[in-house]
Formats: C-alpha cells, sequence, structure tokens
C-alpha cells in the first residue's frame, strides 16, 4: 500500500508540476510567438502552394528552423525574469534538487510543444506542397531550435534578464548565420540543411558530414543545459 502511496502521490506531483510550469510557458508574450510561427508558416505555405515554386524537401528547411526558433525563443530567453517578476522564484528555490524538478520539466514540455507543433507543419506541407519523411523532416529541424533555445536558456541564466538575453542570442544568431555561407557544407554549421546534398561531395561523405554535425550539436545541447542547471544553484544570483 505505502509503494502505491508513494507512485500516486509522485504522479500528482508530476501533474501539478507540469500544470505549472504550462502556465508559464503560455504566459505573457509567449501566445505573440506562437502567432507569429503559425502566421509565418502560413504565409509562405500559401505563397509555395499558388507559386509552386518548391520542388525539394531542403527547399522548407529553413522554414521549419526558423517557425521552431520563434517557439521556443520566449519561454526560453524570458523563463527566469518571468520567475523573478512574478516573485515565483524564491519559492522555486525552496524546492530540493530545484535544478531538476523545476527547470528541466519547463524545459522538457517546451520542447515537447515544439516537437508537436512542428510535426504539424511538415505533415501539412507534406499533404499540402511537397510529399516528404515528416518524421526525419521534424528530427533534423529540432537539432539547431533545441541547440539555439538550450543556448538561450543558458545565457539566461548568466544574464538574468530576459531582454539581456535576447539581444545577446540576436547576435549569436547573427553570427551563425554569417557563417552559414562558408560553412555551408561544413559539420561545423548549426543550420546545416541536410537535405541539400552537395553535388560535389558523395552521399556517403554527406552522410557522414550530417551525422557528425548532429553529435556535435547534440554534445552542445547536453552541455549547454548542464551549464544551465548548474547556474539555477546559485541561489543568491536570483534572489
Amino acid at each position: 500500500m505505502s509503494r502505491i502511496r508513494n507512485i500516486v502521490n509522485l504522479s500528482n506531483i508530476i501533474l501539478q508540476m507540469t500544470k505549472y510550469n504550462l502556465k508559464i510557458i503560455f504566459a505573457n508574450r509567449f501566445i505573440w510567438f506562437l502567432i507569429g510561427a503559425i502566421a509565418f508558416y502560413i504565409g509562405l505555405t500559401l505563397i509555395y502552394v499558388f507559386t509552386e515554386n518548391v520542388s525539394k524537401v531542403e527547399d522548407l528547411y529553413g522554414v521549419f528552423v526558423f517557425c521552431g526558433i520563434l517557439l521556443v525563443f520566449y519561454p526560453a530567453v524570458f523563463g527566469i525574469q518571468n520567475d523573478q517578476d512574478a516573485r515565483t522564484i524564491e519559492i522555486l528555490f525552496g524546492i530540493p534538487n530545484y535544478r531538476y524538478k523545476v527547470w528541466l520539466v519547463r524545459i522538457t514540455l517546451i520542447y515537447i510543444i515544439t516537437f508537436v507543433i512542428m510535426l504539424a507543419f511538415s505533415s501539412l506541407s507534406s499533404f499540402l506542397i511537397i510529399p516528404m519523411p515528416v518524421f526525419a523532416v521534424t528530427y533534423h529541424v529540432l537539432f539547431p531550435v533545441f541547440f539555439l533555445g538550450v543556448m538561450s536558456f543558458m545565457v539566461s541564466t548568466v544574464v538574468r534578464s530576459g531582454n539581456g538575453t535576447a539581444v545577446l542570442m540576436i547576435i549569436f544568431g547573427l553570427f551563425f548565420l554569417i557563417l552559414q555561407e562558408p560553412l555551408e557544407t561544413s559539420k561545423w554549421n548549426v543550420f546545416l540543411n541536410p537535405f541539400a546534398t552537395p553535388q560535389d561531395i558523395s552521399e556517403s561523405a554527406w552522410s557522414n558530414i550530417v551525422r557528425d554535425n548532429r553529435i556535435i550539436l547534440l554534445t552542445s545541447i547536453i552541455i549547454f543545459l548542464l551549464t544551465g542547471l548548474f547556474n539555477m544553484q546559485k541561489r543568491e544570483k536570483f534572489i
């Protein structure tokens, strides 16, 4: 009975924490970023449908990445500041293992929501514009989106200001965009398009480049996440 009671209590805690973090994620200006992502996607989809300019999946990859960045930007950048403004961060720091029980849940929810929305976008595009491997497209799109999202979270734990973090991430984003052309076929390209196979590179070599790129991004995501969670343990910097 005690084991069952513990499982029920744990389930209730997880449910309550999930509800709380969903309220935080969808609070304030997130709805405008969500509307912006949907409007951007619908606008370009209508253009592509009526002009028939899209013939390959690679042409839509950048659209999906931009929509994904819009979805993760606000909750990742302004999440800590929202906690501070609402004066709930003092309560959250009172929870044992704060970094694991609260922000890890929040980040997971952010990316589950992003995954579902991006899967819906790619499915709709596969039906309206051009047939594509929906899950493969969504899978690859999430790498640069998650990379920038977790990087935003890490930077926000250092800057501790939503506006300051937003400025820095815009600068970093522009820097990555500038490097996109010279690093177009490099494994170090954050926005590497796995569906844009270069003509002067064999398929096997390109497959290795894409694999190495995803390993680099995944490793960076883990490092950024652990660094951000470690920074969240420094109570005196946030209260």
